[in-house]
């Protein structure tokens, strides 16, 4: 639809670049004398819309187009609007609001990032029963104002409605529009592209509890924290103004707080200009009874705020909206200890607070594309819910926004921060790692063809980042130096317990730890070899393994003492065993230092965002499930059952989210963390892939624990897969469903080899020596 770069219109005569502006109106009538045998309309825009034809919203998704990496493309949607097209005369009418596109965004807020105005295209096409056609598009003819009752429309300080500024008939013909102005002609430099995501809908209403706060305020609970908005309704007279404001949690006091939301340390707030969350909703009332909820905002939010409510406050009166892309849900797990079952909860509420169009890190403070995060939990992601065009749509934004010399960013799309931290290990990785994980879940090859150069273009970037030496290095002999990274940004492990994100991230610009850049290096390197061989590049292939075992061998002259670790961090043994970096005699010694430690440790966990995901994995694979049980379990803090314990709903960003004394820290829905949600499914259910898209399948259970039945169904690209077990004493008794050709290990060993169907197996357990 190349001819809507074509069309594009301005609503708005001039502005002041550093102030709010109102939301703009558009409208258009014509008419038509014949009847109608089909109608289409193509629409975009630079900013989020409304549309509506003949007063009647023309979809019901919400903050459209969508979010891009709007310099380089732009999606445009198609609507079939038939039944709302009536011969005669019509209207069609527009509302602009800021989006991604100007308003506030990223850590930073930084507004007017794509642009400072906003803009709309449309074509409307419609096919007559005369075999004739009309169309009609956004051009000199449209009429807009900015007199509207949204007075402010935020992308994550909130909304400003006057009620009493409604624009009456304003979507139906023969409106006096004498006070609105013209448009102006306006273009749009990138590509328009037809969507490519899923559709963002509302989804789960909540209901809340109302509650009187020690410091008299009155607050709404509604029990789940979410990604999304209030819908509300209130009687009052006409010019009383009302507020609401969203947050994730009570403070220590039991108050309502945003503090947790801010950022604390003077350097970060300096790095991010010191931008203060608002999230609110500004309502001033018409008179009499009206329904509102917010039009181009969302909010992350369980609590909210009231101030200045003009009737007793009552439950039924509000509800909290959960928007998110609309994917499948594919994973249900449940098993005998109601908090890991929680744990699960949380986990999938997680990911939908953060998978709205693109892949979050959180739904308030950030609401950004870090790559880091979604690096480390597509293993879960794929589990939980179908996001293979999800996150093919997102990875295409990821190669746009990669620099010229490969360097991959670490938030995408751009949000205007942060670039000189591009090219982060484990962060940047998600070139390679991301679509690896989404070829091996879904059997796509075309998300490795998409994605090749891109992450061709990631390895030789490290290739010549491996040429220079950071000045913390500079002494250090390093006969491998072509083959280690030791230079650049690096964000480290990520917030392991007891780390301030402030000074990791301080740390990570002026001491990086390189050890885990040759890591990623090393892993990176091996995904492309074997990506290479899938695709048929057999040369390319050979190229990248040889590579990455260069790597393997300077990893270990640098970071291990000849092929031992020795270390406090779980991190540490986690890393070059589940990355392959060392010989399988050291991972064996590896872990079992790492499951001393661990139980040292009081089973608490001890890892950051990057081994988190690995750790109850590599614990199994050498033959200490029980111990990752134990961590699993553990209900102190740091622990995954603390949170539960504390009334989490979603996964908290820091292991310290909250101390004894109930002093919140930092974001409290943010799924990282939440990565060990696919280690239910692949070992304590035992669901796995034993061929790309789960053509074949492995049925591998590891009992232990608490556990005394598991029950699981994942719907995988195959086919409905189902494992469900009992445990009582020594005795194991396992059910499955599969929809391909499965090979079952029981937890003594034993190996079926079963086609599609319905089985059932028993063993004893062996006893533990």
């Amino acid at each position: 639809m190349n001819i809507l770069n074509e069309v594009f219109i301005e609503p708005e005569l001039s502005i002041k670049k550093r102030e709010f502006k109102p939301a703009s109106y558009l409208r258009r009538e014509f008419t038509i004398n014949s009847e109608i045998d089909r109608a289409e309309i193509y629409i975009t825009a630079c900013g989020l819309y409304l549309g509506y034809v003949n007063g009647r919203q023309i979809t019901n998704q919400v903050f459209m187009p969508g979010f891009t990496y709007y310099k380089k493309r732009l999606q445009y949607q198609t609507y079939d609007v038939t039944s709302l097209i009536t011969k005669g005369t019509n209207v069609i009418g527009v509302i602009l609001g800021d989006g991604w596109y100007r308003g506030k965004i990223g850590g930073s807020s930084k507004r007017n990032l794509y642009g400072t105005k906003t803009k709309l295209a449309l074509i409307l096409k419609i096919h007559l029963s005369d075999n004739t056609e009309f169309t009609l598009t956004t051009d000199d003819k449209w009429k807009a104002t900015q007199d509207g009752p949204i007075r402010k429309s935020d992308w994550k300080d909130g909304e400003i409605y006057d009620a009493r500024k409604e624009l009456t008939g304003w979507l139906e013909p023969n409106f006096d529009e004498s006070q609105w102005h013209e448009v102006l002609s306006a273009n749009y430099s990138g590509n328009l592209v037809p969507s490519e995501g899923e559709e963002i809908l509302e989804h789960e209403k909540f209901s809340p509890d109302v509650i009187i706060t020690p410091d008299g305020s009155t607050v709404l609970d509604f029990k789940q924290n979410l990604f999304g908005y209030v819908e509300f309704t209130v009687e009052g007279k006409a010019g009383h103004q009302i507020k609401l404001s969203h947050g994730e949690t009570l403070d220590e006091h039991g108050n309502f707080t945003l503090k947790n939301l801010t950022l604390q340390n003077p350097i970060f707030n300096f790095l991010f200009q010191s931008s203060k969350l608002l999230q609110e909703i500004h309502y001033t009332l018409k008179g009499g009874q009206q329904i509102y909820k917010p039009h181009f905002t969302a909010h992350g939010f369980r609590y909210v705020k009231i101030e200045n409510w003009p009737e007793p406050i009552k439950p039924e009166n509000f509800a909290s909206i959960a928007v998110y892309s609309d994917m499948q849900e594919t994973g249900s797990f449940e098993c005998s200890n109601p908090l890991v079952n929680q744990l699960v909860h949380n986990s999938l509420w997680s990911q939908k607070s953060n998978f709205l169009d693109i892949p979050t890190d959180c739904p308030q403070r950030e609401r950004a594309g870090w790559t880091g995060d979604i690096a480390c939990y597509a293993p879960t992601a794929v589990y939980l819910m179908n996001v293979r065009k999800f996150l093919k749509k997102w990875m295409k934004d990821l190669s746009l926004q990669q620099r010229k010399n490969g360097r991959v960013a670490s938030i995408v799309p751009d949000v205007g921060i942060l670039s000189f931290t591009d090219g982060a290990a484990g962060w940047a990785d998600a070139a390679v790692i991301v679509p690896y994980i989404l070829y091996n879940a879904y059997g796509d090859i075309l998300i490795l063809e998409e994605q090749y150069e891109s992450m061709k273009n990631w390895i030789d970037f490290l290739k010549r980042r491996a040429k220079k030496t950071h000045y913390s290095r500079w002494l250090k002999k390093n006969p491998y130096k072509k083959y280690t990274i030791d230079y650049g940004f690096q964000y480290g492990e990520w917030l392991e317990p007891g780390n301030v994100m402030a000074y990791d991230g301080i740390k990570g610009f002026l001491w990086p730890d390189f050890e885990i850049a040759t890591a990623y290096y090393a892993y990176s390197s091996k995904l492309m070899s074997e990506i290479s061989a899938i695709l048929g590049k057999e040369v390319e292939s050979q190229k990248y393994q040889e590579l990455c075992e260069k790597i393997k061998e300077g990893y270990r002259y640098n970071y291990t003492d000849e092929g031992t670790i020795n270390s406090k961090r779980q991190c540490k043994y986690v890393r070059p065993v589940a990355l392959d970096l060392i010989s399988e005699e050291e991972k064996k010694e590896a872990m079992k230092k790492l499951n001393e430690l661990v139980i040292k440790n009081n089973y608490k966990i001890g890892t950051g965002f990057l081994t988190t995901p690995f750790i109850l994995q590599q614990l199994c694979k050498y033959g200490y499930s029980e111990t990752a049980y134990g961590m699993l379990e553990n209900t102190e803090r740091p622990g995954w059952l603390y949170e539960v314990k504390n009334g989490a709903t979603t996964i908290w960003e820091n292991w310290n989210g909250k101390d004894e004394k109930g002093k919140p820290t930092d974001s409290f829905n943010h799924y990282l963390m939440g990565s060990v949600t696919s280690w239910l499914f692949s070992h304590a259910a035992g669901i796995r892939p034993l061929e790309p898209g789960y053509k074949r399948v492995m049925i591998k259970p590891i009992p232990g624990g608490s556990f005394t039945y598991v029950n699981c169904s994942f719907k995988s690209a195959s086919g409905l897969i189902k494992s469900s077990w009992t445990k009582n004493g020594e005795n194991f008794n396992l059910n499955i469903e599969v929809p391909t050709e499965a090979e079952v290990i029981l937890p003594d060993n034993t190996k079926k080899a079963v086609p599609k169907g319905v089985y059932e197996f028993s063993c004893k357990i062996p006893s533990k020596s």
